[in-house]
């Protein structure tokens, strides 16, 4: 397995026989147009099996509509939105929270978020990953009052406990890490280590504090949880899980 980080809470996840792209938006990079620096190519979804691209919401950093020409390059490619990402084609299936889409290379089940769209627990080739889009405990530490922090703790609670009924062990788990809430900006991040001990956790939208994400793999990571402290964007991981 491989994973490469794409910006933001975007990432290609080339498995043996299934690629899987999320949450992709930023199609600009200095220097050549390659995975290696953080783009998506004609080459990465062509001829790569079975191809799934996900879209947890419509916010502009997490959807770009011109993942809908990759089909051109790939008639049997897969598009799973969230409900709210306006876009018609037969290769779109559009989840809601709670609603299933499997076939013969996945099965993805959607669950709900703290903010808009969706989050999403996929199964494929025998792992099991969660991209959590812009699921979060956003507490917003200076800015908010108590009634607003206590709030938005229970209504991220609510959502990790329905993912912790369901009873899987995460292989790998994307979650953001936003330290524009402050220097706790990790709190919904612990929160799902704590509570779910994926055996991989991978920080997403950290607006490339990479600074911060070693700090926070340094603090958090276990026995039961390794974390990639992301160096730059188009950087891989290789896992054997």
């Amino acid at each position: 397995m491989v994973i490469t980080y794409l910006d933001n809470s975007g990432f290609h996840v080339a498995l043996s026989k299934t690629t899987m792209v999320f949450d992709y938006y930023n199609v600009r990079a200095d220097g050549p147009k390659t995975l290696d620096n953080g783009l998506v190519t004609q080459e990465d979804i062509t001829g790569q099996g079975n191809t799934y691209v996900f879209a947890s919401h419509n916010h502009y950093d997490h959807y770009n509509k011109s993942i809908l020409t990759w089909q051109k390059h790939n008639p049997g490619i897969r598009y799973i939105f969230d409900n709210d990402v306006e876009s018609k084609s037969d290769s779109i299936i559009h989840l809601g929270k709670g609603d299933v889409y499997k076939d013969e290379g996945i099965f993805v089940k959607a669950f709900g978020s703290t903010d808009i769209g969706i989050s999403f627990l996929v199964k494929a080739e025998g792992k099991t990953f969660f991209h959590a889009g812009d699921l979060n405990f956003w507490h917003w530490e200076k800015e908010a009052d108590d009634a607003f922090i206590s709030k938005a703790e229970k209504d991220f609670m609510r959502v990790l406990s329905t993912l912790e009924d369901e009873g899987e062990r995460i292989d790998v788990m994307f979650f953001p890490c936003d330290y524009r809430m402050g220097e706790n900006g990790d709190r919904g991040a612990q929160r799902m280590i704590e509570t779910l001990a994926p055996s991989v956790f991978v920080p997403m939208h950290f607006q490339n504090r990479f600074d911060k994400i070693e700090a926070f793999k340094e603090k958090y990571e276990s026995k039961d949880t390794a974390i990639w402290a992301i160096p730059r964007r188009g950087a891989q991981l290789c896992l054997a899980l």
